[in-house]
C-alpha cells in the first residue's frame, strides 16, 4: 500500500522476510482453493488456510488503518480494509485471502519499482567511514572512530579508504573517486595543499591530510543532512493530495452504500471499495519526486526537496551574482597602482593582513598574491567585515579599509587623480578595482582580473531556449567591469545592476517576487543569503572545497559549474509534466473508469484488485521515467 509514502522520511525496503511472507501467503491460497475446489477435506479447512494467508497480507493492512483512525488520520487502507473484512463476514473466504494477497503483491512492486530511486538518493550518504587512522606528534598511527577526529588532526588517508574528514593534502599524489558529490565518473588528482571532502574515495596514492572539518560541518555531513530533508518534504502538492483523499475515502464509502442499496448486489459495494482506494493519486507525486531527486544527484545536482523541483517547474525569470558565480571566482591581481608614495608590496601587504582567513574570491586572490611575492602576514588584526562593500580595521586611531568606492565614500576618503586614472583604465580592461586606504588617506588600488566562466555562454544559450525573461546580473562591482563581463556571456548591458548591496539584491528579487514572477537567482552562497533564501529556487555552485553552499541554497550544482542549471529547470517542468499526468490520467480517469465498471458488475472484488493495482504500477513506472531524463 501506500503508508511508505504518506509517512515523513520513509521510504520502504523490499526485504527477503517480506518476500518470503507474501509467497508463503500465497501458496496457503493455492492450498485453501485445491481444498475448496478439489478434496474430500472438512469444510473448516478452507477458511482456515484462507485465515492463517491473510494473516500475512490482510492483518497488516487493516492494523495500518485501524492505527491510523487511533491517531486520527487516515491512509486510505480503510477502504481496502472494510473490503477484505465485508468478503470474510459474507463467507468468501478465498476471496478476503486473494484480494489482500493482490494488493500486498502491488505494494511490492511499487517498492521495487521505486527502489532505483532511492538508490540513487542513498549514494550520495553511503560513504560513511566508522574509523580513520590519526596520526600522533611521534608519527604513530592509530585507528581512532571518526567522531573522535577535531580540526587540526593529521590523518592516514590509504588506497581505497573513504576520506574520513574533510580536510587539506599535507603529503602524497593520489586521485579520487568524487562522483558520490559530484556525479562526476572521472577521478580527480589530488596533491598537497589540494582540498580532499569526506566521502569521497581514495583510488591509488597514499595521502597524509590535515582536517579541516567533522562530523556534521563536513561536506559528507551536511549533505547526508540535506538528503535527510529532502525526504522528509512534503511539496505542497502532495499535501493537496492526501486533503483530496481525505475526503475521497467517504465519498466511496457513501457511493458504495448507494450501489448496494439500488442493485442489491454487495459484490459490487465491495469491489467499489477496493477500486475506490486513491492509492494512484497519492501515489502520483512523491514518487516522482523521489525519481527526480535521483535523476538529479546522478547529475551532480543536489536539490534539498520536492517543493524546490516543483518551484523550479514554474521559474520565468532568471538572476545571476557575478563574482564566482559567472566568473571563476578565481580572480588574480592584475596590478597594484600606489600614490603617496608607498611600494606596491606595502599596499598588497596591507590589503592581505585584513583579507587573512575570508573565503571571498576578492580576498583570497589578495592573499594568494601577497603570498606569491612573500608578504604574506598570519598576524591579522581584529576587523569587520561590511557585507557588499569591504573589510575595515577596528581599534586602531587611523584604520585600514580594504574595499570598493563606496566604502571609500563612505570613510571619507577622497579620489586622487592618479589612482582614479588607474581606475578607468581597469574597469576598461574589464578589470574590477579594490581600493586600500589608511583613515581617510588612500594608500592605492588593486586591480584585479576575473576570467568568465568557460561554459557560462553555452548556459545561457541553453536557458534561452527555455522561454524565460532575458537574465538579469546582478552584481556589487563597477558597472563598466560588469558590462563587460555581460557582453562576454551574452547578457544584454540594460539587464545588468550594478554596485549593488545584498539588501539591494534582496529588495530588487523580493520585488519581482511579489510582481509574480517566480525567479530562479543563482549566486556564490558567499554573501548572497538574503537573494537566495528571496527567491523562488536558490542555487548555488558548490564545490568539494565549499560547504556554504550547501547551507545557503535551494540547490546546489556540485560539479562547481553552470552546465548543470538548464538541466535542473528542465527537470523541474519534466517533473511537473510526470505529476499532472499521475493525478489526471491514473489518480482520477483511471479510478473513476474502475469505479463505473465495479457498480456496473463488470468487475468481480478478484479483478477490481488486480485493475487497482494496476494503475498504482502505472503511475510509478511513470514516475520511473524520469530516471532516464536527459
Amino acid at each position: 500500500m501506500i503508508g511508505r509514502y504518506t509517512r515523513d522520511g520513509v521510504l520502504a525496503h523490499v526485504g527477503a522476510g517480506k518476500l518470503a511472507q507474501v509467497g508463503a501467503a500465497g501458496a496457503l491460497i493455492v492450498a485453501a482453493a485445491a481444498v475448496h475446489y478439489g478434496s474430500d477435506l472438512p469444510a473448516w479447512v478452507t477458511p482456515a488456510l484462507c485465515l492463517a494467508s491473510l494473516a500475512l497480507t490482510g492483518l497488516p493492512i487493516v492494523w495500518g488503518a485501524l492505527s491510523g483512525l487511533v491517531r486520527l488520520q487516515t491512509n486510505v487502507d480503510e477502504l481496502v480494509s472494510l473490503a477484505i473484512v465485508a468478503s470474510v463476514i459474507l463467507g468468501e473466504w478465498i476471496t478476503a485471502a486473494i484480494v489482500a494477497f493482490i494488493m500486498v503483491v502491488g505494494g511490492l512492486i511499487e517498492e521495487l519499482t521505486s527502489e532505483r530511486a532511492r538508490r540513487h538518493l542513498e549514494a550520495l550518504t553511503a560513504n560513511s567511514p566508522r574509523h580513520a587512522l590519526r596520526l600522533g606528534d611521534d608519527g604513530q598511527v592509530s585507528e581512532v572512530p571518526v567522531d573522535d577526529l577535531s580540526p587540526g588532526d593529521r590523518i592516514r588517508v590509504r588506497p581505497g579508504d573513504v576520506v574520513p574528514a574533510d580536510g587539506v593534502v599535507e603529503e602524497g599524489v593520489s586521485e579520487l573517486d568524487e562522483s558520490a558529490l559530484t556525479g562526476e565518473a572521472m577521478p580527480v588528482a589530488r596533491r598537497s595543499g589540494d582540498a580532499v571532502a569526506s566521502g569521497t574515495v581514495n583510488l591509488d596514492g597514499s595521502l597524509r591530510v590535515r582536517v579541516t572539518r567533522v562530523g556534521d560541518d563536513s561536506t559528507h555531513g551536511r549533505i547526508r543532512r540535506i538528503v535527510a530533508e529532502a525526504e522528509r518534504h512534503r511539496a505542497p502538492i502532495l499535501r493537496e493530495a492526501e486533503r483530496y483523499a481525505r475526503w475521497f475515502t467517504p465519498a466511496i464509502l457513501v457511493l458504495s452504500g448507494v450501489v448496494w442499496a439500488v442493485t442489491g448486489d454487495v459484490e459490487r459495494a465491495v469491489t467499489m471499495l477496493i477500486v475506490g482506494c486513491p492509492c494512484a493519486f497519492v501515489l502520483a507525486t512523491p514518487t516522482a519526486v523521489v525519481a527526480a531527486l535521483g535523476r538529479a544527484s546522478r547529475a551532480g545536482i543536489l536539490v534539498k526537496g520536492g517543493q524546490f523541483l516543483e518551484a523550479a517547474a514554474q521559474v520565468r525569470a532568471l538572476a545571476f551574482d557575478k563574482t564566482g558565480t559567472l566568473t571563476t571566482g578565481e580572480a588574480a591581481v592584475a596590478r597594484v597602482v600606489p600614490v603617496d608614495g608607498l611600494t606596491a608590496d606595502a599596499v598588497l601587504g596591507a590589503a592581505a593582513r585584513l583579507e587573512q582567513g575570508s573565503e571571498h574570491p576578492v580576498a583570497r586572490a589578495i592573499v594568494a598574491e601577497a603570498s606569491r611575492r612573500g608578504l604574506a602576514d598570519r598576524a591579522s588584526p581584529p576587523i569587520e567585515r561590511i557585507p557588499g562593500l569591504g573589510v575595515v580595521e577596528r581599534a586602531a586611531d587611523a584604520p585600514w579599509r580594504v574595499g570598493n568606492r563606496r566604502l571609500m565614500d563612505q570613510a571619507g576618503v577622497p579620489p586622487l587623480a592618479a589612482a582614479e586614472a588607474a581606475t578607468a583604465d581597469a574597469s576598461d580592461a574589464g578589470m574590477t578595482p579594490v581600493y586600500v586606504a589608511q583613515g581617510r588617506q588612500l594608500r592605492g588600488v588593486i586591480a584585479l582580473q576575473d576570467e568568465a566562466r568557460p561554459e557560462a555562454a553555452d548556459a545561457l544559450d541553453r536557458l534561452a531556449a527555455l522561454d524565460l525573461e532575458p537574465p538579469l546580473l546582478l552584481t556589487g562591482d563597477l558597472a563598466s567591469s560588469a558590462a563587460g563581463l555581460a557582453s562576454r556571456v551574452g547578457i544584454s548591458p540594460e539587464r545588468v545592476r550594478a554596485q549593488l548591496l545584498p539588501q539591494d539584491k534582496y529588495t530588487l528579487l523580493r520585488d519581482l517576487e511579489d510582481g509574480g514572477r517566480r525567479v530562479c537567482y543563482v549566486g556564490d552562497g558567499t554573501n548572497d543569503g538574503p537573494a537566495l533564501a528571496v527567491a523562488s529556487v536558490g542555487v548555488s555552485i558548490g564545490s568539494r572545497q565549499d560547504t556554504v553552499a550547501l547551507e545557503t541554497a535551494d540547490a546546489v550544482l556540485m560539479r562547481g559549474d553552470l552546465s548543470g542549471l538548464p538541466f535542473l529547470l528542465r527537470l523541474g517542468r519534466a517533473t511537473a509534466r510526470t505529476i499532472h499526468q499521475n493525478l489526471i490520467w491514473f489518480g482520477l480517469l483511471f479510478n473513476a473508469s474502475m469505479l463505473v465498471l465495479s457498480a456496473s458488475g463488470s468487475l468481480t472484488p478478484i479483478l477490481g484488485a488486480v485493475g487497482h493495482n494496476l494503475g498504482s504500477v502505472a503511475v510509478v513506472l511513470n514516475s520511473a521515467r524520469l530516471l532516464r531524463f536527459r
